[in-house]
């Protein structure tokens, strides 16, 4: 009987260059997916960022139908010399208008913990310290006063501080006009010509540019690789004495003279006098256009979200008309602009 020869099995594989074909169109496809997914990441974060201005929105409105005017930008120095806590310029008690909008975000419970009698943080004149007053109330965490988009600071712990740090991607809008140098402050602090300011209430009726054509309130957050562990909170809205020399740092309000997401400037540019430097200094280091810590900023690529004051919610281009920008800051400027120019 003859027998047949035995058939060589045949195996099936990948050679070497067929792996390495097969591998590099996967990482094709992984990097023309990943930008997407990041966008719509992004797209998401920044459709957030618009609902917590508009819950913000929504606060004020719903604070000014209650008390009749908008709240303090501010609460510093004038409104004690005005017979609220003394004279004493030592000790700002720096409430921003955040803290007073809490109750109308949900958060009567933190409102209700803060002790208005006291600064918001620092010493007191009273004896007992005033951060560790309040601190309980203000190292809360309110999601809706932060950008999901923002960098994150890590927060002193009270071993470290009294003072409570919590968190703010937000700043009211005190308009173009300096009001945050040390000579400005108390007694001889000066008002804004936006809708919010240090120790003053404006009612809408104040806001003769129209609450349509005026921002409000616009994101503030941190910048990359900021020098500061805490900036900026939504407790306190006063000058902050930053980590780097010659450098200040206001918090709760900013200004609409510097463009949209301007870098940090060191050091601290010049004030608004002799010939309006503020805006026109040749020398850009000292030209306030340039001063980002003063203004408004996102880590949204290509501008950032402002709200105005009929509770709509813009963004802004980094790459807008500086005047059509300050018209937009100030509330009775008288500037005319039209919807299509921002």
């Amino acid at each position: 009987m003859r027998t047949s020869p035995l058939r060589r099995r045949s195996r099936s594989g990948f050679t070497l260059i067929e792996l390495l074909v097969v591998i590099a169109i996967i990482a094709v496809l992984i990097a023309l997916l990943l930008p997407a997914v990041q966008a719509a990441r992004e797209a998401a974060r920044r459709a957030q960022c618009v609902n917590n201005l508009k819950q913000v929105g929504l606060g004020l409105h719903n604070y000014e139908s209650a008390n009749g005017a908008f709240p303090m930008g501010s609460y510093t120095f004038a409104a004690e010399d005005k017979g609220l806590g003394g004279s004493d310029c030592s000790y700002a008690k720096g409430h921003s208008l955040f803290t007073y909008i809490l109750s109308q975000m949900e958060q009567s419970q933190v409102y209700n913990s803060v002790n208005f009698a006291f600064p918001a943080g620092g010493g007191s004149p009273w004896g007992p310290s005033a951060g560790l007053t309040q601190y309980t109330a203000l190292i809360t965490k309110v999601n809706s006063f932060i950008c999901p988009s923002d960098l994150p600071q890590i927060p002193y712990t009270l071993a470290q501080s009294n003072n409570a740090y919590s968190q703010s991607s937000y700043a009211g809008n005190a308009g173009t006009t300096d009001i945050f140098r040390w000579w400005y402050g108390c007694p001889t602090e000066i008002p804004p010509d936006g809708p919010f300011g240090k120790s003053l209430v404006y009612k809408i009726a104040d806001i003769t540019d129209g609450t349509s054509n005026t921002i409000f309130v616009g994101e503030t957050a941190r910048f990359r690789n900021d020098p500061d562990q805490v900036f900026n909170e939504w407790n306190r809205a006063l000058w902050f004495s930053s980590a780097i020399p010659n450098v200040t740092r206001p918090q709760g309000l900013a200004l609409t003279v510097p463009k949209i997401n301007a870098n940090l400037l060191v050091p601290g540019g010049v004030s608004a006098d002799a010939g309006d430097p503020w805006l026109w200094w040749s020398d850009p280091t000292k030209n306030g256009q340039n001063l980002g810590q003063f203004g408004f900023r996102s880590q949204h690529p290509g501008g950032a979200n402002f709200l105005l004051g009929d509770g709509s919610v813009r963004f802004l281009k980094d790459t807008i008309n500086p005047a059509v920008y300050r018209g937009l800051g100030t509330r009775k400027g008288g500037e005319v602009l039209s919807a299509d120019s921002y």
